[in-house]
């Protein structure tokens, strides 16, 4: 996609913020039609969901990690970094070790739940179980469609084989929740 090509809400995003001009920005204008209804979806996520940004973050990672999402995974490094979440749970999900006793009781739930969503789709009671101790209904619906957005993320930019351009997750989700009146946790 070109500049020039962009709409001009586009070209704004584009000359304003450096995540308007990443290789996945431009990517997904292609789908112009789609686009709103994503962007809505992030912005959603990032400032109106019940669940806790730093629990949000590891169903993000372990999505990424499950997908092999590689430039989303890139972006969300840094994302982590600037949340404050432990190099320890950061390199467990890395791993594959959901289970690691980096996590406790509530993220270990979570992470089962994640792994059987993106794996199997459907979750299997002693999960569902699990991540119903933890989380309201409300919740569990908001983190399928987390996973479900990442994996759409991980899908477009790896089919794509989008080079990693610029890593700027922590930047850019610190505006994001600045904007919307999101507190940074430590």
């Amino acid at each position: 996609m070109r500049v020039e090509d962009l709409t001009e809400e586009e070209q704004e995003r584009y000359h304003s913020t450096p995540s308007g001009r990443s290789n996945l920005a431009m990517l997904l204008a292609h789908a112009r039609s789609m686009r709103i209804g994503i962007g809505g979806a992030v912005s959603a996520m990032m400032s109106d969901i019940e669940v806790p940004p730093l629990e949000r973050q590891i169903c993000v990672l372990a999505v990424l990690h499950l997908d092999r999402g590689a430039y989303e995974w890139a972006q969300h490094l840094e994302v982590s970094k600037a949340m404050g979440i432990p190099d320890e749970k950061v390199a467990a999900i890395a791993d594959d070790r959901f289970g690691d006793p980096a996590f406790n009781h509530r993220e270990k739930a979570l992470l089962a739940f994640t792994r059987q969503v993106v794996k199997t789709v459907r979750v299997d009671d002693f999960v569902f179980d699990a991540v119903k101790a933890f989380y309201s209904p409300r919740q569990i619906v908001e983190l399928i469609h987390v996973i479900g957005l990442y994996m759409l993320f991980a899908r477009v930019s790896e089919v794509a084989e989008l080079e990693l351009d610029m890593v700027m997750g922590g930047d850019f989700w610190k505006s994001a929740n600045a904007a919307s009146g999101v507190v940074h946790e430590e």
